[in-house]
């Protein structure tokens, strides 16, 4: 009997926070996809699962959403749409060396709307990040990360899995993985593979 998929049991193959983000869509190239994100208590579930906020984060901010329910639902929408902008970006630099204009902008000004809100904080050593709870605490995270990997020494190991279109930083000692995991994409490929060998050989006179 399959497992039911949730947040608790989703694979972080990704290596990055905002990497897991984007992949909370199960397969992309499926229209019917499973979506791992419903609401503003999943965002915080996803959050807590992957380290972006602590526990006692999480408790501040599920009593402010219940508090503000409408804001929450409102800083869910706008992380789903990160979230997609994202995959855009770093789509088009996988495929074609760069982001296309249009969204990198786009993400440029949620950027700076966010970074207006950043702190020094000493924990344990001197770093940028967001201490005051509020209700965009993790679209705020997401994007100090995505940012981090946009400028940083890691975006030419960025791929895309061929199989289902989930992203990752490739960080194999020669640098080439192909499927966001072995276990379940490569797997799969490989089974596929093996079929249509097969398959071919039988047509073979």
């Amino acid at each position: 009997m399959p497992v039911e998929k949730s947040i608790q049991n989703m694979r972080l193959d990704g290596g990055l926070l905002c990497l897991d983000f984007v992949n909370t869509v199960d397969n992309r190239r499926r229209e019917d996809a499973h979506q791992y994100l419903q609401h503003y208590r999943h965002l915080l579930e996803f959050c807590a699962y992957t380290g972006a906020v602590t526990a006692k984060e999480r408790q501040v901010l599920e009593k402010m959403a219940r508090a503000f329910p409408r804001q929450a639902q409102q800083e869910f929408e706008k992380a789903i749409g990160l979230r997609e902008l994202l995959y855009t970006v770093f789509s088009g630099i996988i495929a074609k060396g760069k982001p296309p204009a249009r969204e990198l902008q786009q993400l440029g000004e949620l950027t700076a709307q966010a970074f207006g809100h950043i702190e020094l904080l000493q924990a344990p050593h001197i770093q940028l990040g967001f201490a005051r709870p509020a209700l965009e605490q993790p679209f705020r995270r997401i994007i100090q990360d995505a940012v981090a990997l946009l400028t940083g020494k890691e975006l030419p190991m960025l791929k895309k899995c061929p199989a289902c279109h989930w992203l990752f930083v490739d960080r194999s000692k020669n640098h080439s993985r192909r499927w966001c995991s072995m276990a379940t994409c490569g797997d799969v490929a490989k089974v596929k593979e093996a079929y249509h060998r097969k398959k071919k050989k039988k047509r073979t006179p």
